[in-house]
């Protein structure tokens, strides 16, 4: 009988758990508007500081995502090919930051296999965070006209 009692309150447990990840938190009332770029901005800053909690708040916010879902995100968000935050990085800090003779010299450092330099100058030149900028830097093509 207590083998039975303790079985069922742990299917329980678990079909809690499962329906708390699959479906995730969500107000009826509340309509999220989605991934902003004054969002992405956000998020974009709150990661750069080092603070992912703040980051993951704000796109729960912003999107109404599960916290796995949302973390997940975040923790891809400056990877190259996956997070958008590489792109909203290489608009932010390349639009009329970067002189053309910075672009040049980073150009060079990478052909000379000299990233962590590259990075270093990128952030110098334009502001970026280390996270901003080794996220540029490693999809950098020194082919492209920046």
């Amino acid at each position: 009988m207590i083998l039975r009692l303790l079985l069922i309150v742990v299917v329980l447990i678990v079909a809690v758990v499962l329906y708390g990840r699959l479906v995730g938190r969500r107000d009826a009332e509340t309509t999220y508007p989605g991934l902003t770029e004054q969002a992405r901005a956000r998020i974009s800053r709150e990661i750069s500081a080092g603070r992912k909690i703040n980051a993951i708040k704000v796109y729960r916010e912003a999107t109404g995502a599960a916290l796995t879902d949302a973390k997940r995100v975040i923790d891809t968000w400056f990877v190259p090919g996956q997070g958008p935050g590489v792109e909203d990085a290489a608009r932010s800090w390349t639009e009329g930051r970067l002189t053309p003779e910075a672009r040049a010299r980073i150009s060079a450092l990478i052909d000379d296999g000299r990233r962590e330099d590259a990075m270093t100058l990128y952030a110098e030149a334009t502001g970026a965070s280390d996270t901003e900028a080794q996220a540029i830097i490693r999809t950098w093509d020194t082919t492209q006209d920046y």
